[in-house]
């Protein structure tokens, strides 16, 4: 067991995100009331790991493989879509309009395809907002009653 445990984020399980509508900065709801959501892995648990660890991989070949060791920068957005479609877990989503259920299966492949299209940057920033965040993903602390200094630097009283 690493000395440091206690400090570790439990990316052992997926975070839920509640969609939010932009327009009414409200949470996406179905007819009957059900809160559309997508649950994604932390982007420092060890699936989006391995995924930076095979793009490493992939990036070294082609550098390999180029004529001088230089290669074309790949596209940031685009990485970062993939990444999170590979870290989307499950989902349940609703047209935001219609309050219908969107009946899709969550694979990687469907994720990007929800991800990818121009006008779906906020659905996709939603997720990797919250997937980048480390917050997410610690344990609460403990309410504890911490003694204060006063102005003349004496713990004040309880």
């Amino acid at each position: 067991m690493n000395k440091f445990a206690s400090l570790a984020a439990d990316v052992s399980k997926p975070f839920r995100v509640e969609l939010i509508d932009p327009v009414t900065e409200e949470v996406i709801r179905d007819k009957e009331g059900k809160v559309a959501y997508i649950d994604v892995w932390s982007t420092d648990g060890p699936q989006a790991r391995q995924h930076g660890k095979s793009k490493r991989k992939e990036l070294n070949l082609r550098i390999k493989q180029s004529r001088n060791g230089k290669v074309e920068p790949n596209d940031q957005l685009e990485e970062n879509i993939a990444l999170v479609a590979m870290l989307t877990n499950a989902w349940y989503l609703v047209d935001r309009v219609t309050g219908e259920p969107i009946d899709v299966t969550c694979t990687p492949e469907n994720a990007a395809d929800l991800y990818s299209p121009p006008g779906m940057g906020w659905i996709f920033q939603q997720v990797f907002v919250e997937a980048s965040s480390t917050a997410n993903f610690l344990p609460k602390p403990l309410k504890t009653s911490v003694r204060t200094p006063n102005q003349s630097g004496e713990p004040a009283e309880s």
